[in-house]
């Protein structure tokens, strides 16, 4: 089975037609932005995906069997009795209507 050309490969490519093009005496007009020579109607354009070596795996069952027996653990575990807070007072200055302090009142909380 024949290996697809990579995208450097056919940038290689193009550069060497479009040299050999000038060289002939081939002259490059301006084309607009967007615009292709392509029709992707009739033949797509197929570029390569994997341009690399396939890498080897690193298996990871011993790591997700760890994760899961850890996972497991901590759902099994009991809630620990939660230590309520000492009731703190709060201190509040009551004002009358011209911003004068009237008295001072705590609250439990």
């Amino acid at each position: 089975m024949k290996k697809p050309p990579s995208k450097q490969d056919i940038r290689q490519r193009l550069e060497r037609q479009t040299r050999s093009f000038l060289d002939d005496g081939g002259e490059i007009e301006s084309v607009p932005l967007g615009a292709s020579a392509v029709d992707e109607a009739v033949s797509p354009i197929k570029t390569p995906i994997f341009s690399g070596k396939p890498q080897t795996r690193t298996p990871v069952n011993d790591v997700i069997e760890t994760l899961r027996r850890r996972r497991e653990a901590k759902l099994r575990r009991k809630p620990s009795a939660t230590r309520k807070r000492k009731t703190t007072r709060r201190k509040q200055i009551l004002y009358d209507d011209f911003g004068e302090p009237l008295r001072v009142v705590y609250h439990d909380e």
